[in-house]
């Protein structure tokens, strides 16, 4: 099986990393290299603040939620340019970890089930990390 980009997709992966070679938080580099995976503990900055940053800034170019439907703040991209996106965006995905439940569990059931209104209401702030979700779940006791 050939793994190799297509030129599309090489074209794709050259836009993606030259995006992030001018806006990735590289100042943070070192310390996120150093973190385990699920721990986004840093030093030098609120956890919070630099996530939401740097979600703010993929959200205003389409990268923030690169599978959503541009309508609802997403960038459009198919699945190949979804996992280019992802293999480009390395370590700074790590910041991200603050999205994960209302980006990829909550959202997409909003697209499902929510009436068109609310999704374009609720969606783009979730994308672009001006609202962060959760999900709670609640145990019967008898």
């Amino acid at each position: 099986m050939n793994f190799d980009d297509t030129p599309e997709e090489a074209a794709f992966r050259a836009r993606a990393r030259q995006w992030i070679a001018a806006n990735a938080p590289h100042e943070l580099a070192d310390e996120l290299r150093a973190l385990a995976e699920g721990k986004l503990r840093l030093t030098s900055i609120d956890p919070l603040i630099a996530a939401r940053d740097w979600q703010r800034k993929k959200s205003e170019a389409g990268w923030a939620t690169p599978h959503w439907p541009v309508e609802y703040g997403g960038g459009g991209l198919s699945s190949i340019q979804r996992v280019i996106w992802s293999e480009e965006e390395g370590i700074y995905a790590k910041l991200s970890q603050h999205f994960l439940i209302g980006v990829g569990m909550c959202g997409p059931t909003m697209m499902a089930w929510a009436t068109e209104e609310q999704k374009r209401e609720r969606l783009p702030k979730l994308s672009s990390g001006e609202e962060i979700w959760c999900q709670l779940f609640s145990e019967r006791t008898a």
